[in-house]
């Protein structure tokens, strides 16, 4: 008995390695490098024979299932690459497969590979290319952080209010196409919905995809139950932790964000990043239209004791598309318009200051901090800031404004093929510590390529002039910025009445004449 039994568990040894149990022989074969899709899967295999027994370098590789009939390949080798890489198609999803390398040895059958379940097919959604389709509001609410998902038509939310899909514990890693349809009548106001740090559709999102989507109708409004401390706010979605997410052909029209934020100075972390598509982002950013919306903020301080030894920096990030790309971040930023758009920010200090404040506004981006250059670029917003200082508030208190028709601020990193043509129009009840207008970027750290300006800047102080200031086109200077940048003919730039002096700069007839981005071109006004 005992005889029979290790004779047995021998010829269960045998299946395992992957020999056949009639035939002995060192001749093996294995599969790695297995990439399961949700119907098809490639492989690598490998065969081995240390003493030459095989008949051949011909063999099968076989793909069996419970409920489905058996796939098989032919496998051709050569004496000096014994190893090829195998792809079937057409699999049954969300199905474990076995998988079987059979060779000859004398004329007969050997099985040089058998194992159960080496792979399983994935479910729908668990892959971009097989992704779940949404149908309904309901099944779009009820998205899952990980699965991949496309639309199969227009959605109407008929001005529902809901929370953002996903958060900060639970980001966004997987992928939404929307195929062109449009995602409308969206009104997110209840105190519980919009009160979020991460206010927006999507919420928070990693490494994932939102692509080929149009949203019409789209509004956020915070008036309810303002926010305090730091927020990030977006139509679209409101925080990107992942430099490999990705967002691509979107467009937002008749939309708006209406924001109210109260500033607790007893906190170090305050910050605010808001932008029509999206607040403080990573990735790659292309092919974006915002059209015909609104984006209003408005701040104010509270009271607030601040425990440290200074009071910590506000800053406030407002872009007409997106608040703050992110420091070192950002892939592929292009092919970005805001067009027929009004930005209003007001500042109105209702207590005294505990510590200065750092205000960036912009066409496109609030503050540009990327490491890496973007291109096609355009913005022809309305821009108009009003800050109300208190009265108490200290000379060592004070603020400082960056303004500008494509960016507020933007550092390491340069501008290609980019038009802008804002009106800008800043009303300050006292001078600020300093204050940076320019027509196409507030604050500039290295050259660009191919700018192009209109579109005009007002400065108006109410009480005293202020000083220091900086009024410009673009701000920094390098020896070709004449030949890079240039105005049209209505570029200009007041002070308090006075009207500064652009001749230095080259005037165009025709856009066309400096600007080649067909993007930009397709999208101006």
């Amino acid at each position: 008995m005992k005889k029979v039994l290790s004779i047995v568990v021998l010829a269960c040894l045998f299946v395992l390695v992957g020999c056949t149990t009639n035939t002995k022989s060192n001749a093996r074969a294995y599969v790695t490098s297995i990439a399961a899709k949700s119907t098809s899967v490639s492989f690598k295999v490998e065969v081995r024979d240390p003493d030459s027994e095989l008949d051949s370098n011909d063999f099968v590789v076989r793909l069996s299932a419970t409920g489905t009939s058996d796939v098989e390949q032919a496998l051709a080798l050569t004496t000096q690459n014994r190893t090829k890489t195998m792809t079937f198609e057409d699999l049954v999803e969300d199905t474990e497969y076995a998988v079987y390398v059979i060779g000859k040895i004398n004329s007969k059958d050997v099985e040089l590979y058998a194992s159960q379940k080496v792979f399983k097919t994935l479910k729908q959604g668990d892959e971009a290319e097989n992704p779940i389709m949404i149908e309904t509001t309901e099944q779009f609410l009820n998205m899952d952080a990980k699965k991949h998902y496309a639309l199969a038509n227009d959605l109407d939310f008929e001005n529902a209010s809901f929370g953002p899909l996903f958060k900060a514990g639970t980001p966004f890693n997987g992928s939404f196409d929307g195929r062109e349809f449009t995602i409308r009548n969206i009104n997110i106001t209840e105190a519980d919905d919009v009160y979020q740090s991460y206010a927006s559709i999507f919420g928070y999102a990693s490494r994932s995809t939102i692509k080929n989507v149009k949203f019409d109708n789209i509004h956020i409004d915070n008036d309810e139950k303002p926010y305090i401390g730091i927020s990030h706010v977006g139509l679209v979605v409101a925080k990107v932790s992942n430099n490999g997410f990705l967002l691509e052909n979107v467009e937002i029209t008749n939309s708006s964000i209406t924001i109210r934020h109260n500033i607790n100075q007893s906190l170090t972390n305050r910050n605010l990043y808001v932008g029509l598509v999206g607040g403080s982002m990573q990735g790659t950013l292309r092919n974006i239209v915002v059209k015909n919306s609104n984006l209003n903020v408005t701040q104010h301080a509270v009271n607030g004791t601040y425990a440290g030894s200074q009071a910590a920096t506000a800053g406030t990030y407002v872009g007409g598309a997106f608040g703050l790309i992110e420091q070192d971040k950002g892939t592929g930023i292009e092919n970005i318009a805001v067009v027929d758009t009004k930005i209003d920010v007001t500042i109105d200090q209702d207590k005294a200051a505990l510590g200065s404040g750092l205000l960036f506004v912009g066409g496109v981006f609030g503050a540009y901090r990327s490491d890496r250059n973007a291109q096609s670029l355009y913005s022809n917003a309305t821009i108009t800031l009003n800050h109300k200082q208190h009265e108490n508030t200290a000379s060592d208190k004070l603020d400082t404004v960056y303004v500008g028709g494509l960016v507020g601020s933007m550092i390491k990193s340069r501008f290609n093929e980019a038009y802008g043509h804002a009106t800008i129009t800043l009303t300050l009840s006292n001078p600020l510590n300093r204050v940076h207008a320019h027509l196409l970027a507030g604050q500039a750290t290295s050259s660009s390529m191919v700018l192009l300006a209109g579109g005009s800047i007002d400065v108006v102080t109410t009480n005293d002039t202020q000083y220091p200031m900086t009024l410009e086109v673009f701000p920094h200077n390098w020896s070709n910025k004449l030949n890079q940048v240039k105005i049209l003919a209505d570029a200009s730039i007041t002070f308090d009445g006075v009207a500064m002096d652009l001749s230095n700069f080259t005037v165009v007839d025709q856009v066309e004449d400096h600007i080649h981005s067909a993007f930009v071109l397709e999208h101006k006004k």
